[in-house]
């Protein structure tokens, strides 16, 4: 039976529940239209996403989640990333640069809603404007960019404070007209453009879109909703047809009921963190054990329930013949080779410290107790650790207390998350002072393969081999996000990483 269906119950319940309406269609509809919009809703073309109309929607400002998926829909970068977090083009042509700075040749003939074209001096304004604005999502791609200026209409310079291969993979940032960041809508060049009927806003095809003709979905509702907890809600009555969530987070959403599910590979990735001045984690062959004792792939297919690819190294996808595969018989063997092992057969391997005594092997990681998905995971790997005699144990803490005592080092080992840039940049991580190297890590030869690396493609075989023999910190999964959909809405829905509206214009209605 169709979801839908249950929309006015749902909905009744809901608001006897909370005291409160949690969305409603923009322009807010009294109790005498709700069985119009219910009966709109059961239209097989119907399809709706949620809009928080708090804020105007500036591609690079919008400040809210609960608008990602409308950008998607309505704005462009001049890159998008495929499924390898590989640069394509989409508002450029072409680029070229040598590491420093770099052409980036904007594609003839685009225009934006309003009739404009689009210029390089657009693309500049935009991302100008996310490089002095530090709340958005976007300013970390641009902090290493010195200059970035217009080269007459059809060209964007930018320059590096230093060398960075990859720059073009953080390209994928929308682009908006300059000047009209004021507007309800910031002027954009997408697929789809805001409509405003009788006050209250939809979408339609942009008929001279660069990207051809959309002609199956020529109406997208704009469904208000004021608070994030009511977009799972909102789609389970059929008012939004479409979302994306995380499936391990702390505020996972798990969809039941006739829907189709797309996981998306991210850059998010997990991992396990060490104190590595203390005894001992200082050792390197001690942290490679380790990696080697953990079942990533077990770890992906239960605890984070298949929303999750193993890695061993920190990049999505792991590079081709790299082994995330479980070894305990080598993680004891190297163990061993550094003087770690069982000389009292109690069970519990023993190092020699510093003060020449054996100590026993026994340590902690330190979790957050408010995703369980890490904590299981945590779990996981501890039983792991405790099966090759490294007495492991679980320290479940409050989100607060845990972000403490991982900024202060208060712990020896921690179950971690980063989202990294699409470029996969490690200095901060694992640079000696890098912000979000916690475990005060230090190591000349890393700092200088991490840049080298940055320089030269070439260089990464050898950045990889160096991190696999030092493991300064112990990759275990990239996550995966949800795109949910409604079952049998679309036909060729296909997604990219940052994109959910990438191959629109192929769209058909099942």
């Amino acid at each position: 039976m169709r979801l839908i269906k249950r929309f006015v119950a749902l909905t009744l319940s809901c608001v006897m529940l909370t005291g409160c309406t949690l969305t409603e269609r923009l322009g807010s509809a009294d109790s005498s239209q709700t069985d119009d919009i219910v009966q709109n809703e059961n239209l097989a073309n119907y399809f709706g996403l949620t809009y928080y109309a708090g804020e105007n929607i500036n591609p690079v400002s919008v400040k809210t989640d609960m608008n990602r998926v409308l950008v998607d829909a309505l704005y462009e970068g001049m890159i998008y990333l495929d499924d390898n977090f590989k640069p394509q083009p989409m508002l450029c042509e072409n680029w070229e640069g040598d590491g420093t700075t770099f052409r980036f040749y904007i594609k003839q003939g685009v225009t934006f809603w309003s009739g404009e074209p689009l210029t390089a001096s657009d693309v500049v304004y935009t991302l100008k404007t996310a490089k002095r604005n530090t709340e958005s999502i976007y300013n970390t791609r641009i902090a290493d960019v010195e200059s970035i200026y217009a080269d007459g209409e059809n060209t964007v310079v930018v320059t590096l404070g230093s060398a960075n291969v990859n720059f073009p993979s953080l390209m994928d940032i929308p682009i908006f007209r300059e000047g009209s960041e004021d507007l309800t809508f910031s002027d954009g060049t997408g697929a789809y453009k805001p409509v405003q009927e009788n006050g209250v806003w939809h979408l339609e095809p942009y008929e001279n879109w660069h990207g051809g003709k959309v002609s199956e979905f020529d109406r997208i509702d704009l469904v208000n909703t004021t608070r994030s907890d009511a977009v799972q809600h909102s789609f389970e009555t059929g008012d939004i047809s479409l979302m994306r969530t995380e499936r391990i987070g702390t505020d996972s959403v798990t969809v039941s009921g006739s829907v189709d599910i797309y996981k998306l590979p991210t850059t998010d990735m997990h991992f396990l963190g060490f104190a590595n001045n203390i005894e001992p984690f200082n050792i390197p062959a001690v942290r490679q054990a380790i990696s080697l004792a953990i079942d990533r792939q077990g770890i992906c297919s239960t605890q984070l329930q298949s929303f999750a690819e193993p890695a061993v190294l920190p990049v999505n996808p792991q590079p081709e013949g790299q082994s995330t595969s479980v070894d305990r018989t080598a993680a004891i063997e190297t163990l061993a080779a550094s003087g770690v092992a069982d000389s009292n057969n109690d069970g519990i391997l023993e190092y020699q410290s510093v003060n020449g005594r054996l100590t026993s092997f026994t340590t902690r990681i330190l979790v957050n107790s408010e995703n369980p998905f890490k904590v299981a995971a945590a779990n996981q790997i501890a039983a792991s650790l405790t099966a090759i005699g490294i007495k492991t144990s679980v320290e479940e803490v409050t989100f607060e207390e845990y972000q403490t005592r991982v900024l202060s080092g208060d712990f020896e080992m921690y179950y971690g998350e980063i989202r990294m840039t699409p470029d996969f940049d490690l200095r901060s991580l694992i640079m000696t002072g890098g912000a979000l190297n916690y475990g005060r890590y230090s190591n000349a030869q890393t700092d200088q393969l991490v840049i080298d690396a940055r320089a030269d493609e070439a260089n990464k075989t050898q950045l990889y081999t160096h991190f696999l023999a030092e493991m300064p910190i112990i990759p275990v999964a990239f996550a995966k996000d949800q795109v949910v959909v409604r079952s049998n809405l679309i036909k060729g829905f296909s997604p990219s990483p940052n994109w959910i509206f990438h191959g629109v214009g192929g769209w058909r209605k099942n």
